[in-house]
């Protein structure tokens, strides 16, 4: 996460040729909530987020270059970084405005390879395109260690993917119920609003640590969205192609990314507008919009180091410390060596897991009962008599193969042939009792802890 925002520092200098505003916009734009938490997170999205500055940083060298060569480089590490997470590739349409447009801002198609001579082969989209869907081709072969991960069946083996059609299901999220653009799983408004929200998280939420906007940490956030207008506007003023590009990125990550993704409500979203019993997300979903709020975190800090130039003496000394003053702000919820959840949540999965019969199976409702199990099981070796059974995921044939395979719990046509939820979960607790096992629903079964 530092590194890729310290490329969007070395961009924005490279762009304007304003090292202080550059390094202002940088640090601010890491200290945004989501940003920061996503660095210290075991997951994925730090990791994309440097990817998606990486393909910005290549395809920028390609428009000022017009050499197709950096166009090729950007696309294989677009197929890296899709097959790493796709939220890497809401960096694309700005890699494209800025690998096909000059250091003037015109339309360009990168040329071919430069000989010892001086010449340059002419521009060719058919060429360039036929050999970026090679290099693309290559990149996202790297997924095949899947396959081969999966033909040694580890403990955790989702998809199951030993075949190359099971590698391609896997590939292409068959067993995930994936949300079309329409009907809306929320009204649009609302799906906008809950990103109003994520917005008002990032510069202070330490602050209030509570979802809606508080006394104490929606004013800050007002000054820095201020603070963020000043910027865009500065940066439009300095230089118009990076700013058109880093218009674009913002768009596809925000609004773009609200349209695209349909994501129902967050779970502190939306009471009071929608029906009693309505879905929301499992989990807070604001790290899929963290290169918008990079965008804006960058903006924000270049309207700092503009307001410390027009102020005189001790206030521009104020104003030079407002990119850092996140780092306060929001230190008190990112620094997760103090954060008191992560400790409760170890803390209230154990005991659950603790409480569970011996080699009792133990159906989990996904997600926020599931992955901590997992966790205390394949890392902590906590109580390897039980069996999770993720409940959700029993329509998937892979999964069902698995608790026949390794559990000895579902008949092969139960397996064989979907009959929906019940007569599996029937099947699967028949086979249970005849092994003198107790099955035991996990509390998130509850209709408001689920929720």
């Amino acid at each position: 996460t530092a590194l890729g925002c310290g490329l969007l520092t070395y961009l924005y200098k490279r762009w304007t040729g304003d090292r202080g505003a550059a390094t202002a916009g940088g640090i601010c734009a890491g200290l945004m909530s989501t940003v920061w938490l996503s660095a210290t997170e075991t997951e994925v999205y730090g990791a994309a987020l440097l990817f998606g500055m990486i393909i910005l940083v290549i395809a920028n060298r390609s428009g000022e270059t017009s050499d197709a060569r950096w166009t090729v480089l950007a696309v294989y590490f677009a197929g890296l970084a899709w097959a790493l997470h796709m939220v890497a590739l809401l960096v694309i349409p700005a890699a494209a405005y800025l690998a096909f447009t000059t250091k003037d801002g015109f339309f360009a198609v990168p040329s071919g390879r430069r000989h010892a001579d001086g010449r340059r082969d002419p521009h060719s989209v058919s060429r360039l395109a036929v050999t970026s869907l090679f290099v693309l081709m290559v990149a996202a072969s790297c997924t095949i260690f899947m396959m081969v991960r999966a033909r040694h069946d580890p403990t955790i083996n989702q998809g199951n993917p030993r075949t190359w059609e099971m590698l391609f299901d896997v590939l292409m999220r068959r067993q995930y119920d994936v949300a079309p653009l329409w009907p809306r799983q929320a009204p649009l408004w609302l799906q906008v609003g809950n990103l109003f929200e994520y917005a008002d998280w990032q510069f202070a939420l330490g602050l209030s640590p509570d979802a809606p906007p508080t006394i104490w940490r929606t004013p800050v956030t007002i000054a820095y969205a201020l603070l963020g207008v000043a910027g865009f506007f500065v940066h439009k003023k300095q230089e118009r192609r990076s700013w058109v590009a880093l218009l674009i990125l913002f768009l596809s990550a925000s609004i773009g990314a609200v349209l695209y993704l349909n994501l129902k409500a967050g779970p502190s979203f939306g009471g009071g507008f929608l029906p009693p019993g309505a879905l929301h997300e499992a989990r807070e979903r604001d790290y899929f919009f963290f290169f918008a709020f990079m965008c804006w975190g960058l903006w924000a800090g270049i309207g700092a180091m503009q307001l410390a130039r027009a102020l005189p003496g001790p206030f521009r000394l104020i104003a030079l410390a407002l990119p850092l003053v996140p780092a306060a702000l929001n230190w008190p919820t990112t620094d997760r060596r103090i954060s008191p959840s992560s400790a409760r949540v170890h803390g209230d999965m154990f005991r659950m897991m603790d409480a569970i019969p011996d080699r009792a199976v133990f159906l989990t409702r996904g997600d926020n009962d599931t992955y901590p199990l997992w966790y205390l099981q394949t890392v902590e070796d906590a109580r390897p008599d039980v069996t999770l059974i993720t409940e959700p995921m029993l329509g998937a044939k892979w999964y069902r193969e698995e608790i026949a395979r390794r559990h000895k719990l579902l008949d092969p046509a139960v397996v064989e042939t979907w009959r929906g939820k019940k007569a599996t979960m029937e099947s699967l607790v028949l086979r249970a009792v005849a092994q003198s096992r107790p099955v035991i629903g996990s509390p998130y079964f509850d209709s408001t802890a689920s929720r």
